[in-house]
């Protein structure tokens, strides 16, 4: 399931994601965000906070925006901050507060 951005100039941030939190899998998984209904803009830019060696680098085009992901499971789940930058009327727009929640998908122990 794809991202849904939506754009909103005087927003705080200007530009949000829904779902905030998106969840991936063990393994290589295509994500990919694209315009929510009604939104007019074009993707710029697609940015992790620290450079992560998980993450392909970002396929853009004016509609969406796409990174494989290969998660190791290295047996805890991993959060990586992402940055998105949009261009509206020649004006270039951020996120904040958005992120990748790789998950553990490896066996669990349940006490009863």
């Amino acid at each position: 399931m794809p991202v849904q951005v939506s754009l909103n100039p005087t927003g705080h941030p200007p530009v949000t994601v829904n779902p905030q939190v998106h969840n991936v899998n063990q393994g290589n998984e295509t994500i990919r965000w694209e315009l929510a209904a009604g939104q007019n803009f074009s993707f710029t830019s697609l940015s992790f906070a620290g450079n992560p060696s998980c993450f392909g680098s970002p396929s853009i085009s004016n509609s969406e925006i796409s990174v494989v992901d290969n998660n190791p499971h290295n047996g805890t789940e991993t959060t990586y901050p992402y940055t998105l930058v949009v261009t509206a009327n020649g004006q270039q727009y951020s996120s904040a507060g958005s992120r990748i929640q790789q998950q553990s998908t490896g066996p669990s122990i349940k006490n009863r």
